[in-house]
């Protein structure tokens, strides 16, 4: 038990009863509880119900503390202690209300119920007089709160959806990657990687409201424009209205509402252990996109066959039924010939979160013999890509470029998180973007100095691999975690069973070194290699030497995950073999990740 617990179990036991062992118990129990997930979390095997059971002990504590110092308070008993052990319990269930938003898919429109103490009081240790502890409790009572309608105008941590963002104080105008995006005719396909919570989710939605045509429940075009004219009269134009985007003119008469776009995200709630869920979950993906896209199911311009395969799709419960792989595979390219035959003209592809069915498998034997299967699958399914006719491009996300690239196309090209590039400004923060957030009126009240932030939460610095330019880019969710909770804190992490390699000795070496603050040599990923023998997700034994290509994917994927980050631009290396391959030198970027890398180290060990 450590020294921290005592303590809080002293004034727990003060607070309740000393004679109440089954409040102590509780107690013991839901703190036991809390360790186990911390390791589940940092394993990467947790679930969001195993949050949301922990969430609902810790709630029935609060619970429970709030009566007895309620009583306490009627009988003028002194509750500094107690009110002390509310305001440390209320802290944590807030970091558990974060780590479920951050790790999980939430729908929209819930909003985490943030226990909110301001500290505009004093606790003391010892009370001369009741009274100032009735003082006291009543202060801690009415800053007790769920957070109001209000403060969603300011933050909204529930959704990734651009209008909702956009409705927030915090929100950052990004819709100049749409010019990016348009600039270089020649590319037919990008993918972005970039960590948890760096805006993935939300440009893609951005790009959704700027690209798609707008239609009524029958598929007809909403705007009254000619095809070739403007389109100024939809609820998606005023989206974009006053944004920088809408200075454009040359983009936004082309582009915007000119286009039928599949969007599709792979990231589900389903647990995938097997290449049956990996199946299982493409049907669910192809299911929701065809939902999009209802009305096809009485177009007139489809002929009886596709109007029935999209009746088919579109079922909540028919889909489950497809079984047949060639049907499934088909899915995604069934979907834009129907709708270009709908539209007359070809689809903009929007995918997000594309390597999600490679990086969330469960590492086990039936996984690993099957991960040959479960790939090979994946690129048929994304084979689509290729059509040249049916697409006017394709802009995808997700983590890892491993994952990525052993299942797109060799038509599409990856942009990694780690290299400087045309769409680098948009994911993360920039320093302007960070110094403009300080600067808003509603947070100067705020005793967190940009400073102050900059030291703890350190840029990652990106290095374009063709010159010695480069930019520093801050992690958004800690950021505006700060604004939130006016403190600097650890608010961001990343879980998976990938950091079940922590347990291995040459990988904690390797840490250990990045942890005193020694630059490592990373030779970064290849392509080509990479694409003709495809890596399954890394899982060195706990014992044994980790070789110099396993520790090297290691720090690979460290990259991708926002681990660490490159201090030096890449330095081409050519071996005996004619073979060049580009070299970094890496560390950990700052304090943040610094202290989730010791606590997992500390958990997995």
């Amino acid at each position: 038990m450590g020294i921290k617990f005592e303590g809080f179990e002293k004034c727990f036991k003060m607070s309740i009863d000393s004679t109440d062992s089954n409040s102590l118990e509780h107690l013991r129990d839901a703190n036991d509880k809390r360790k186990q997930l911390d390791v589940k979390i940092a394993k990467g095997t947790v679930t969001r119900l195993d949050m949301m059971k922990q969430l609902t002990i810790e709630l029935e504590i609060l619970d429970t503390l709030l009566k007895t110092s309620n009583i306490k308070m009627r009988a003028n008993e002194c509750c500094a202690i107690i009110n002390n052990v509310i305001s440390t319990l209320t802290k944590r269930i807030n970091n558990m209300w974060n780590t479920i938003f951050l790790l999980f898919v939430i729908n929209d429109g819930i909003e985490p119920e943030f226990i909110n103490i301001t500290s505009d009081y004093k606790i003391k240790s010892n009370c001369e007089n009741c009274s100032s502890c009735n003082t006291i409790y009543k202060s801690i009572m009415s800053n007790i709160k769920i957070i109001s309608t209000q403060e969603d105008k300011l933050f909204n941590f529930s959704s990734s959806d651009f209008i909702k963002i956009l409705q927030t104080t915090v929100f950052v105008d990004k819709t100049l990657m749409i010019k990016e995006l348009f600039e270089n005719k020649k590319i037919k396909g990008t993918a972005i990687t970039a960590p948890r919570k760096y805006g993935k989710s939300t440009n893609l939605s951005m790009l959704k409201y700027f690209l798609e045509i707008q239609v009524d429940s029958l598929g007809k075009p909403l705007t009254k424009a000619n095809a070739d004219n403007p389109i100024t009269d939809t609820s998606n134009y005023k989206l974009f209205k006053g944004l920088k985007i809408s200075k454009e003119a040359n983009i936004m008469n082309k582009h915007f509402g000119k286009y039928p776009v599949l969007y599709a995200n792979f990231k589900i709630e389903k647990c995938i252990e097997s290449y049956a869920c990996v199946v299982e979950g493409c049907k669910e993906v192809i299911h929701k996109s065809f939902l999009l896209h209802n009305y096809l199911r009485r177009s007139s311009k489809l002929n009886l066959q596709q109007r029935t395969l999209c009746m088919l799709w579109c079922n909540n419960e028919n889909y489950k039924n497809i079984t047949n792989i060639d049907e499934i595979i088909i899915g995604f390219s069934s979907l834009i010939k129907c709708l270009t035959k709908h539209f007359n003209k070809p689809c903009f592809i929007l995918i997000d979160d594309i390597d999600f069915f490679i990086v969330s498998v469960s590492k086990t034997e039936t996984i690993s013999k099957g991960y040959g299967c479960i790939v090979g699958f994946l690129r048929e399914c994304l084979s689509f890509l290729n059509n040249k006719e049916l697409i006017v491009r394709a802009f995808i996300t997700g983590k890892y470029i491993y994952a990525i690239n052993a299942i797109v196309p060799w038509s599409i090209e990856i942009r990694p998180f780690f290299t400087l590039h045309e769409f680098t400004d948009y994911y993360g923060l920039t320093i302007n973007e960070l110094e403009y957030l300080f600067k808003k009126k509603e947070f100067n009240a705020l005793t967190v100095t940009i400073k102050e932030v900059k030291a703890y939460y350190g840029a990652y610095v990106k290095f374009d691999k063709c010159s010695e330019a480069k930019k520093e880019i801050y992690c958004m969710w800690s950021i505006l975690n700060v604004l939130k909770c006016k403190a600097l804190d650890n608010y961001w992490r990343e879980f998976g069973n990938f950091f079940c390699n922590f347990s291995n000795q040459s990988i904690k070496n390797t840490i250990q070194k990045l942890l005193i603050d020694e630059n490592l040599s990373v030779t970064l990923y290849d392509r080509t290699i990479s694409r003709l023998h495809p890596v399954y997700p890394l899982l060195i034994a706990e014992s044994g030497t980790a070789c110099t290509k396993s520790l090297n994917y290691f720090l690979n994927v460290l990259l991708d995950l926002g681990y660490i980050t490159c201090v030096s631009a890449q330095t081409p290396i050519t071996d005996s073999f004619s073979h060049t391959d580009l070299v970094s030198f890496v560390k950990i970027p700052n304090k943040e990740v610094r202290q989730d890398i010791e606590n997992k180290l500390s958990l997995l060990s």
